[in-house]
Parts: structure tokens; sequence; C-alpha cells
């Protein structure tokens, strides 16, 4: 049985200050005019979002609210033909006998942090809606799950996540990811 350890977020201040000194010596292109979206971003949102970035995101309270908000874990997932790779996600137990177990896959560009509005609904549930034991990995290059320069099979990685966490919810989701 795989062994499942809690996570914090804790970005190592030097990667912060870091991405700071990046921003700030950024290089902006030209642009052609009148040009809009035709050929990406216009540069006034580039810059825009280069200095939000750089001047007005606080990422320690992203990263406190992120850590306050969900329970957070780690387990290593070894794939058949791959290494292993931690994988993190999000476990968020329903209060309510009988919840269903719900994994909810982010796609890319995406992360776990997508479900988190959701997830006090899925949880509760409602008069006329069920109750749900969400769990929300990150995919292997995502989120704060390893990496791997290999090309894999997300599905198959999803697959073996399921089998080699425990609890009663388990079987359900196998059946469930075919």
């Amino acid at each position: 049985m795989a062994q499942i350890s809690p996570y914090k977020i804790a970005v190592p201040q030097a990667k912060l200050d870091r991405l700071k000194q990046k921003l700030a010596l950024a290089d902006f292109p030209d642009e052609l005019e009148d040009a809009g979206w035709d050929y990406g971003v216009p540069l006034a949102d580039i810059k825009r979002l280069t200095a939000y970035w750089h001047n007005g995101y606080d990422w320690r309270k992203a990263e406190a609210e992120l850590n306050e908000t969900l329970p957070q874990f780690t387990v290593d997932i070894q794939v058949e033909g791959f290494e292993t790779l931690k994988i993190h996600f999000v476990h968020q137990k329903s209060e309510v006998k009988g919840a269903i177990p719900l994994l909810f896959a982010h796609g890319w560009p995406g992360s776990f942090d997508e479900a988190r509005k959701i997830i006090p609904d899925l949880v509760k549930g409602g008069k006329d809606s069920p109750a749900f034991h969400v769990v929300v990995p990150s995919l292997p290059n995502f989120g704060f799950s390893q990496g791997t320069k290999k090309v894999r099979n997300q599905l198959s990685v999803s697959r073996k996540f399921w089998k080699q966490t425990p609890g009663s919810w388990v079987t359900p989701s196998i059946t469930l990811l075919g």
C-alpha cells in the first residue's frame, strides 16, 4: 500500500526572488500597429500582467490560502515502464454518510486549483444532489507533482493513483476509470 504524506505548499523565497528579478529584467518585443489579438496577446496586456506579477501579486498570501483551504497530500506512484513520481493531490472528505467518491482531473493547462471553488458544494451535497469525497490530483509536470521528461499516458497515471491509494473509496473510482 502506498504511503500518503500530508503536504503544505512552501515555495523557497529564493525562487520567488528569482522570479521577481526575471520580471524586472523582461525585454518586450515591438508590436505591429493595429494587430490586436491577430498575432498573439497585445503588448499592453503582457506589460500589464508582468507589472502585476512583479509588483502586485502576493504569492505568500495565495500560498497561505491554498494551505488553509485545501487538505493536500503526496503519494509515490509507480507506473509500469516509467519512474516513480511523487504525485500531489487534494483530498476533501465529505461528512455526509454514503458520499460518492469523485476524481476531478484537471486539463492542460490547468491545476488542482481549478476545483477549489466547487469543492465545498461537492462535499456537502444538498436536498436534490449527492455529496462527494473529492480527490484532485496534480498530473505529472503540473502543480506540485513531480515532473518527468518521458511521454506518458495520463490516464495510466490516474489508474495507478487509484490502485495505490488506500481507503474504501478506491474501488468505485477504479471502476469509473475503466
